[in-house]
């Protein structure tokens, strides 16, 4: 079950203000409507009042991501069980397929330090 509860997925809102849109935490990706998506800018504020929580190391991935990358329209951070096991391998995405070879070069790693709560990470 963690590995839907604990997943995330944001999109950057069009703009100079460095808005996103992120799911709420405890909703599956299923239950997720434009109606409950929560709106927050970089610093973790809620721009618009939400009965939502958003998941707080979901908020440090995805704003650290949309911080750094104006290109980054969207955010994913999915526990899928190929994920997971491809990220395990010491070597990364081969790339021995063409579906691989959509991302040759294009994947970013970063060493598990624990949850991820703290900004400086």
């Amino acid at each position: 079950m963690t590995d839907l509860i604990f997943t995330h997925i944001s999109v950057r809102i069009p703009g100079p203000e460095h808005h996103f849109l992120i799911n709420p935490y405890g909703l599956m990706f299923d239950e997720i409507t434009a109606s409950n998506l929560v709106k927050i800018d970089l610093d973790g504020n809620a721009v618009e009042p939400s009965p939502y929580p958003v998941n707080p190391a979901g908020f440090v991935i995805h704003s650290a991501i949309h911080g750094a990358r104006e290109d980054a329209q969207c955010v994913l951070h999915t526990h899928t069980k190929s994920g997971c096991a491809m990220a395990a391998l010491k070597c990364g995405l081969l790339p021995v397929n063409q579906i691989s070879m959509e991302f040759y070069n294009r994947v970013a790693y970063h060493d598990y330090e624990g949850v991820a709560l703290d900004m400086s990470e």
